[in-house]
């Protein structure tokens, strides 16, 4: 499927499953950034650790470190996945909200600050993207 996209002014996304198998197949130059999703509980941090260690191989890795409640799970995910690029997401209702309702969380009348963390995540990357690489 990317192989049929036309160069050059081309973003794609991609949601891949939980855990480090696909990771480990990555190759180098196929990826520019791997987003390590990551919870502040043990085995959420412990996989996240591993999978940030294997796509660092291959890509730039940014952590991103969903439903913080605050700063102790903001240093409990770092103390593992140490110096890594870190966007925080906070814990936020306006999320649980739009999913009950259906809609997306970006599309909620009142997005939240874990809505707002996401979409400067989304304006980072796209500006990443459109500088040239060095």
């Amino acid at each position: 499927m990317l192989g049929t996209l036309e160069s050059g002014g081309k973003i794609v996304v991609s949601d891949l499953e939980a855990g480090v198998g696909t990771l480990t197949r990555l190759q180098p130059g196929h990826v520019d950034v791997v987003l390590v999703v990551v919870e502040p509980s043990a085995k959420s941090i412990e996989v996240a650790g591993r999978a940030a260690d294997i796509a660092s191989r291959s890509a730039r890795v940014v952590v991103v470190a969903n439903r913080v409640r605050g700063e102790v799970d903001v240093e409990t995910i770092r103390a593992r996945l140490g110096d890594r690029d870190l966007v925080v997401v906070p814990e936020d209702s306006s999320i649980t909200r739009a999913d009950r309702d259906g809609v997306a969380p970006i599309d909620a009348a009142e997005p939240g600050a874990g809505v707002r963390s996401i979409i400067e995540l989304g304006d980072r990357l796209t500006e990443s993207a459109a500088r040239p690489s060095s």
